[in-house]
């Protein structure tokens, strides 16, 4: 599925490229754009695995006012071609999921989806043959630069890279999507709390070592269709750069494949092409992407999306600190003195928290700092260790 990151892409992209020509060196001019607000978004793939699968749905929303705007209340189903029926149930925030079991996905059948909106109309996409992804052969990461137009004195990091095949020649059309998960810790231990009295006080549990897990954002595509072997080699993914603090301690790359229909293909291919198009107006002439969803009682009324029935194999890697210093989010203290007393924290800034900074003869000053600085939860992750993490 496409998570937050990426269905931006396909609710802004009618938009977001017609106004590109705002800054031509010919007149610049006010685009129309109010007819491609309020279109339906569909993010839906259909893949081999068992279990709970998610399709989303939403509305595009006014260029002025950028937002994600989901379409909660719909009827949401996937048939296959043998009349089979599978029902999703509403799960607020435009998702809808289904459970799905041993025998109800199968390689060679076919399967198309049926959204009927809120508001009576509805959506159909066409079939969509389910066939096996290859296994990845590898996935590698090397240590390089890599220049930009934002920094033409070049980053240093991690570029990743995907080497499959297969050798029965069937898959051919190719999409990759990554889940990145990077540990990181909480600088300072607290010692003491102040919320108006001062305590001695230690979390309940582990809060210095946390893990965190995002969806990389972005658009990953290849074909062989031109090739004379189904293999590809060294299909450059994601590149994690030192500026941040994910390659400080370990770092950790999921790469889930898929193999695409052509038509599956030609829809993410050019979305990743519009996307990655940063010249003006007249050096690439933006489109619009056509997918696979029409609206049954009016072909005219437009919807954005594709829907795609594809299986998906997975690849990870983990990667050690690079050989050159990564930064750590900044952590300042704030001593606590007669000059500077606990007292002076205003109530809005409980509970803080504070940590041992030591003198001679056993004794030792206090100083407060940033919840984020002791409580790596504050950063949005987890301390309860991924089962997958290894040393």
């Amino acid at each position: 599925m496409l998570k937050q990151s990426q269905r931006k892409y396909l609710v802004g992209v009618v938009a977001i490229f017609m106004v590109m020509g705002l800054h031509c060196c010919v007149e610049p001019f006010t685009p129309e754009i109010k007819k491609y607000s309020d279109l339906l978004v569909v993010d839906g793939t259909l893949t081999d695995e068992l279990g709970s699968q998610t399709i989303t749905v939403s509305r595009t929303s006014n260029y002025n006012d950028a937002k994600y705007k989901p379409e909660n209340g719909c009827t949401v189903t996937v048939l296959d071609d043998q009349g089979n029926i599978y029902a999703y149930t509403g799960k607020g925030n435009g998702k809808y999921e289904a459970e799905f079991y041993q025998g109800d996905l199968q390689y060679g059948r076919a399967y198309m989806l049926r959204i009927i909106a809120n508001n009576g109309v509805v959506f159909e996409s066409d079939y969509q043959t389910l066939k096996a992804a290859p296994a990845i052969d590898s996935v590698t990461a090397v240590f390089e630069p890599k220049i930009t137009v934002e920094n033409p004195e070049g980053f240093k990091g991690y570029q990743f890279f995907v080497n499959t095949s297969d050798l029965s020649g069937n898959t051919r059309y190719y999409r990759w999507r990554m889940e990145e998960t990077w540990e990181y810790h909480a600088p300072f231990t607290v010692a003491f709390m102040w919320d108006g009295t001062m305590h001695d006080f230690s979390f309940p549990d582990d809060r210095s070592t946390c893990w965190k897990t995002l969806d990389v954002p972005g658009i990953y595509t290849a074909t062989t269709r031109d090739l004379s072997a189904d293999i590809l080699k060294n299909i450059k993914l994601n590149y994690v750069n030192t500026e941040t603090d994910r390659l400080k301690w370990r770092y950790s790359l999921l790469v889930k494949e898929y193999a695409l229909s052509a038509e599956a293909y030609e829809f993410w291919n050019g979305l990743e092409k519009q996307i990655q198009q940063t010249g003006g107006l007249y050096e690439s002439q933006p489109y619009m992407i056509k997918g696979n969803i029409m609206c049954v009682s009016n072909p005219d009324e437009v919807a954005l999306g594709f829907f795609s029935a594809s299986g998906v194999s997975h690849e990870r890697i983990f990667v050690n600190p690079p050989p050159v210093s990564v930064p750590e989010p900044v952590c300042l203290g704030d001593t606590i003195t007669p000059r500077n007393p606990i007292e002076e924290y205003p109530e809005s800034a409980y509970p803080v928290y504070l940590y041992k900074i030591p003198l001679p003869f056993g004794r030792y000053m206090k100083a407060a700092s940033e919840r984020r600085c002791f409580d790596c939860l504050e950063r949005g992750g987890t301390n309860i260790r991924p089962d997958f993490w290894v040393y």
